[in-house]
This record gives C-alpha cells, sequence and structure tokens, in this order.
C-alpha cells in the first residue's frame, strides 16, 4: 500500500467513527484529522469538505458490495453456488466497517442527503450482478420459476438481509450471538424450495 493510500485509510477508518457518532453536518474535520493522526492540511488535500469524505464512504461501502458479486458456473451444482453467495453475503453484513457505514448512509439519506447520481447507477448495478446470475441459471434449467428474476433475487434478499443484517443495524440483534450457518441453510434451503426444487420442504 502507497503512503497515500494508507493515508486516506487512516482519514476514512477516522471519519467512520466521527460520522458514526455525530453524523455529517456535526462531524468536525478537526477529530477527524486527530483520529487518523495526519495534519488537516493532508486531510483537506484528499478531502475539501465533509461531503467528500462522506461521499468516499458510500463509494467504500459499494466496492466492498462488488467485491461479492456472484458468476454463474453451469459445472458447479447450483445449491453450492447458492451456499457461496450466502456466505459470502453474510461475512460482508456483519463486517463491523461495513454495518458502521451502512448506519452512517442510512442515517443521512433519512436527513435527505441523497448519494451522487452515479452512486445511485453503482447501488443499482450491484442488484443486477445476482439477477443475472439467477437469469443465467434459469438458462440452464436448474431454476424453474416463472418468476420475474428481479422479484426472485428480492426475496432472496429480503430473507438473508431480515435474518443477519436488518436485526444488526437496527441493533435488535448481537451478531456475535447469530447462527451464521443456519442463517446459510435456511436461506439456501428457502431458494431451492421456492425456485428449484418444488418438491423440497423447508426445514423448521
Amino acid at each position: 500500500m502507497s503512503v497515500k493510500d494508507q493515508k486516506v485509510a487512516q482519514v476514512l477508518h477516522a471519519a467512520t467513527q466521527e460520522l458514526l457518532s455525530k453524523g455529517v453536518d456535526a462531524a468536525s474535520m478537526h477529530n477527524i484529522a486527530e483520529l487518523a493522526a495526519v495534519s488537516k492540511r493532508t486531510l483537506y488535500k484528499y478531502f475539501p469538505t465533509k461531503d467528500d469524505l462522506y461521499s468516499a464512504l458510500i463509494d467504500e461501502l459499494l466496492d466492498r458490495v462488488t467485491e461479492v458479486q456472484p458468476t454463474y458456473s453451469k459445472d458447479i451444482p447450483i445449491r453450492e453456488q447458492l451456499e457461496v453467495i450466502v456466505n459470502n453475503k453474510i461475512d460482508l453484513f456483519t463486517s463491523e466497517s461495513f454495518l458502521n457505514m451502512s448506519k452512517i448512509v442510512l442515517g443521512e439519506m433519512l436527513k435527505s442527503r441523497k448519494p451522487l447520481d452515479q452512486q445511485l447507477e453503482r447501488m443499482y448495478n450491484t442488484e443486477v450482478s445476482l439477477i443475472q446470475w439467477i437469469d443465467s441459471a434459469k438458462a440452464a434449467k436448474e431454476i424453474n420459476s416463472p418468476i420475474s428474476s428481479d422479484i426472485i433475487a428480492g426475496q432472496f434478499h429480503s430473507i438473508l438481509k431480515g435474518q443477519i443484517f436488518y436485526p444488526v443495524l437496527f441493533y435488535f440483534a448481537d451478531p456475535k450471538l447469530i447462527d451464521n450457518k443456519e442463517v446459510c441453510r435456511l436461506t439456501v434451503d428457502f431458494f431451492m424450495a421456492s425456485f428449484v426444487d418444488k418438491q423440497l420442504p423447508i426445514n423448521a
């Protein structure tokens, strides 16, 4: 990692702490510089405003999501592919840094601070990759459901996030107490029973 990349990483980590506790409007660039152990000159060199920092956090959040996008393979059983997809998403959704950034972005969006247009487009594209995976599985006759791929993707995310992401995001659950293996099993069983093999019961 270059010196610049290291400094930027320090600043973004510090900004996450400051924005999480105070929000963008009340956050202090002075505090962020101190937390990051960089000079204010260095901070302003890379991020002239708090909005620039907030935008960079959204980009980092989207980068993390993009890293776990699935690619369909006709040579791997669909259940195995689903397990990989679910486990990758569980790792992401339970990551402390990802959760903290998500809390910041959600809080600011509730205050009507919208992401940039290109970031909104990236958010949409992160959903497209799973839809494309489902389309490929349909083309390979692995998924036989007449339900549209975007609805299937939405139901998949609702089941998964409803067990492990939203409860933690809103402080209803401690991520350390969630059984990730059980979450994976239930999510994959739901998907298989609903869209792949209608005869496969969902285990209670």
